[in-house]
């Protein structure tokens, strides 16, 4: 395969220059995320999509500081519009009228807290969320990740006591992270769900995490549709 460029490769598969260029929304992002291809060919154009059932709005509000655009998948009969069916958020990338939807192909999950999963896997909501992530591989899923605001890696699981309500009121309790380490640990393996885990305490630092995530699925999208037709372009050849 040829040198990749970015915005090259998009004008190959018929983007206008225009489109790429002249966004009309110009966001702002923290310096150490700087990069041009991300600046100028990815975030004008990316709209974040978040559940209207989403409990905690801090994703849609800091669309609305850095200016990248925000959209509440809702459930409306006469609108003709859906919530999401699965996952928290979503992504799609518009160039002029050219949309390139990613529901029902990405999706992240938001757990806010250990005690959140915890509550959820010793009640009968663990059949639900259990059912949820089939769902992802039912439906054929290419990406899900769980952004867990829970520490930095697994082991911060295993190791670190936390609190969680229970119908006596908060506890600690060691053996609760064993349970959720050992029920992320396994559920995240190819051979069950094969979702990402994303661990991070700190909403600025995993809020752009998850736009650069989506703009890497993106780019990689947009090479490996480059690589597709140079081949067969080699095979007309």
């Amino acid at each position: 395969m040829s040198n990749f460029v970015f915005k090259s490769a998009l004008k190959k598969l018929g983007f206008s220059k225009g489109d790429i260029e002249n966004g009309i929304r110009k966001p702002s992002c923290p310096v150490e995320y700087y990069m041009e291809d991300f600046i100028e060919c990815f975030l004008n154009h990316l709209r974040i999509i978040g559940d209207s059932r989403e409990q905690n709005d801090w994703i849609e509000r800091a669309c609305n500081y850095y200016g990248i655009a925000f959209e509440k998948a809702v459930k409306d009969k006469k609108a003709g519009t859906e919530n999401l069916k699965e996952g928290d958020y979503t992504f799609e990338v518009q160039f002029g009228e050219r949309v390139i939807s990613y529901r029902g192909i990405v999706a992240y999950e938001r757990k806010g807290s250990l005690s959140e999963i915890y509550n959820n896997l010793k009640s009968g909501d663990r059949d639900r969320i259990e059912r949820e992530f089939e769902r992802f591989t039912d439906k054929g899923y290419k990406k899900v990740v769980m952004v867990l605001e829970h520490g930095l890696n697994m082991s911060d699981l295993l190791y670190g006591k936390f609190e969680f309500i229970d119908h006596n009121g908060m506890n600690q309790d060691r053996n609760v992270s064993k349970l959720v380490y050992a029920s992320l640990m396994s559920w995240k393996q190819p051979n069950a769900y094969g979702f990402e885990i994303y661990q991070n305490t700190d909403h600025l630092k995993t809020f752009w995490w998850i736009v650069t995530d989506m703009f890497y699925y993106f780019r990689n999208e947009i090479k490996n549709e480059i690589k597709r037709k140079e081949q067969e372009n080699g095979k007309q050849d």
